[in-house]
């Protein structure tokens, strides 16, 4: 049995475009480990071959519609029917998964590479993720996400679209830009993953690509006040963890009384940045945006401030520590009401 072709035509898709972008052995490096990941995709569907039976009266309305727009963007040579004949009851983890993305070669070493991704994910074999990219390194920078608008789950797999603007555009002599009057870009992004089961704390994890062919464009945040500049990479790889994982010994606590929270951690002895997200968790689980603020740590702080309504609301604080080569070394996150409910 062949595997599904929606995560197979987005794979085929970040092929063709990093092929293009790259050259020689750096570009035959990339396409080997896209045929690696669709062998992967292949092999697990084979697998699973004996268990498939049909699961189309386990979709909503919203997911079978869903399921039919996703059909006309990746699957024109194949019917709904056909398509959902192939799926399995059985599938990753649903759930809050919160996490990081890191940008691969955006050839600018002075800015910061890592950000902050979430997914809210069906817990039934087929179903919808929603989620959000965030590209906010700094408080003083506007909140501005990437919202996936079309997401969806299919065994062990996600994959689906992500639109957005994020801040003004540094250099304003990129064509497309001048030829629309934008200040701010608009971006779409293709993202594939599929849940780690054998990997330590069980997680999400993949990559998505821009389709505008925006990597190495230079964004700054667009306030007068806020010196934050940031390049954009074509690629970028993500991990997401439910919000249970740990890793490392961070010590994560919030202390204080009423609307005077500090948030303190431990930070490992080669820590180089660590990155620090508040998100609305009832938002995030909602389909709206959960974030409330992230920050990149860069002078190895390890105290932050978060944001305290002043009705009572159940908000994730999640940290995580990245050595000098962005690998993550430490993770923890905590789930409270700010302030408590009485």
């Amino acid at each position: 049995m062949s595997a599904p072709k929606l995560v197979l035509s987005v794979l085929t898709v970040s092929i063709l475009g990093l092929t293009l972008s790259a050259c020689g052995s750096d570009g035959d490096k990339v396409k080997e480990e896209y045929d690696r990941i669709e062998d992967q995709v292949k092999n697990e569907y084979d697998r699973v071959e004996d268990k498939v039976k049909e699961v189309e009266d386990k979709l909503t309305d919203d997911e079978k519609s869903m399921a039919e727009i996703l059909e006309s963007v990746f699957l024109p040579e194949e019917s709904l029917d056909n398509f959902l004949d192939k799926l399995t009851p059985e599938g990753g983890r649903g759930g809050l998964y919160v996490g990081h993305f890191v940008e691969l070669n955006d050839g600018d070493n002075s800015d910061i590479d890592i950000g902050a991704i979430y997914f809210d994910i069906s817990n039934d074999g087929a179903g919808s993720v929603d989620g959000r990219i965030s590209y906010q390194q700094q408080i003083c920078q506007q909140n501005r996400t990437l919202d996936v608008n079309t997401g969806f789950k299919v065994d062990n797999y996600i994959t689906g679209k992500v639109t957005g603007s994020l801040d003004t555009a540094e250099f304003l002599d990129i064509k497309y830009i001048n030829d629309l009057n934008l200040e701010t870009p608009n971006l779409m992004t293709t993202f594939a993953g599929s849940f780690e089961d054998k990997q330590t704390g069980k997680p999400w994890r993949g990559s998505f690509e821009y389709q505008d062919s925006l990597g190495g464009t230079t964004l700054s945040a667009a306030e007068d006040n806020c010196k934050v500049t940031y390049t954009l990479s074509d690629r970028s790889n993500f991990t997401t963890y439910a919000l249970d994982y740990k890793l490392g010994t961070m010590m994560l606590d919030i202390t204080g009384n009423g609307s005077q929270k500090t948030v303190t951690w431990q930070n490992p002895s080669n820590t180089k940045q660590v990155l620090v997200s508040q998100i609305d968790v009832n938002k995030a689980e909602s389909g709206a945006n959960g974030y409330v603020q992230n920050v990149v740590l860069t002078n190895h702080e390890t105290r932050f401030t978060p944001v305290i309504p002043n009705v009572s609301t159940n908000y994730a604080i999640v940290v995580q520590a990245f050595d000098a080569s962005n690998k993550l070394i430490a993770y923890q996150a905590v789930v409270q009401d700010l302030p408590e409910s009485l």
